[in-house]
């Protein structure tokens, strides 16, 4: 009697049990795929790439453990500064123009006008284009004998050295990168716009206010989260710029006289023109530092104007 009751109670626990289990389950065995790349291509390759920061390794020799000496090296190395200055100078300059840009156009794109799918794809279009092709387009429209110089030549103005004057150079590929991510943004912000509900902005106009009112305490807070996530990425994709400024840059070096360089670019230049495997790994863990800081910052920030955030 006894042992016919506690196998009455198991069943009971196991029924009870069952159920959480069989969720739980199919629920890892869903996401089982995509942590499996994540691990395999995130995960492992940041711990090996943490290990190679505490060595000097020029790819051909062993490894040789030097503990934290790469890092002190960030603090003396010349160049440093001047790329960290030119990268913030990068970003500073496309993250807000890029924001501002893209939110005018997307409010000009929800408008009900003809061809408004022709212009939706138009803007979108640079994004898909491939850096290479951009930037060997940009590079002939700048160059001396480009069009943009016989433009200004047939003005009257002077000639620009756009791409070999370190007044200009970075200045010049900021805003092609500008240019080319202006349709990523657009996209978010016109699907933000069309799910702001048209009762709020009736009612803001029965209450008086006028279009730019309306704008500014209606669709602004509404579209806020959006506002904030492309902040986000703008600011994280900006300090790992490397594709346009390597393509851009004179003779793929960074130049003229390092004004074009960027963090990016000079990891990669450690890692594969000079050789140094082991302070190039030190510069990228040094810039995931700074992204996870200003990340950080950014998410604390988003609390005072974010809508929706307490």
């Amino acid at each position: 009697m006894a042992q016919s009751q506690s196998i009455q109670q198991l069943k009971i626990f196991f029924a009870k049990v069952k159920k959480p289990v069989d969720k739980y389950f199919w629920a890892y065995a869903f996401i089982f795929p995509s942590m499996l790349i994540i691990i395999a291509f995130k995960l492992i390759p940041l711990i090996v790439g943490l290990g190679i920061s505490f060595t000097d390794w020029n790819l051909l020799s062993s490894p040789e453990f030097i503990g934290l000496q790469n890092y002190a090296r960030l603090f003396i190395d010349p160049t440093a500064p001047i790329v960290f200055k030119n990268t913030f100078y990068y970003s500073l300059l496309s993250v807000p123009l890029n924001l501002v840009i893209s939110l005018l156009l997307a409010v000009a794109l929800n408008q009900k006008i003809k061809g408004l799918s022709f212009f939706r794809t138009a803007y979108y279009i640079p994004v898909v284009t491939a850096s290479v092709a951009v930037s060997a387009i940009w590079v002939w429209l700048l160059s001396d004998f480009g069009m943009i110089n016989q433009f200004l030549n047939a003005i009257g103005l002077n000639s620009v050295n756009f791409l070999q004057d370190t007044r200009y150079a970075l200045t010049s590929i900021t805003l092609v990168d500008v240019w080319k991510n202006l349709g990523f943004n657009v996209v978010i912000f016109l699907a933000a716009l069309q799910d702001v509900p048209e009762d709020l902005r009736d009612a803001a106009n029965v209450d008086g206010a006028n279009a730019r009112g309306v704008f500014r305490h209606v669709t602004l807070p509404l579209i806020s989260p959006s506002i904030f996530f492309t902040a986000v990425m703008g600011v994280i994709g900006s300090l790992q710029a490397f594709d346009l400024v390597f393509n851009m840059s004179m003779k793929h070096e960074g130049g003229p006289a390092r004004a074009t360089s960027t963090i990016g670019f000079y990891i990669w230049q450690n890692a594969f023109k000079y050789s140094r495997m082991g302070y190039a790994a030190a510069l990228s863990f040094a810039l995931m530092g700074l992204l996870l800081v200003l990340t950080i910052i950014q998410w604390r920030m988003r609390r005072k104007w974010v809508y929706g955030e307490e």
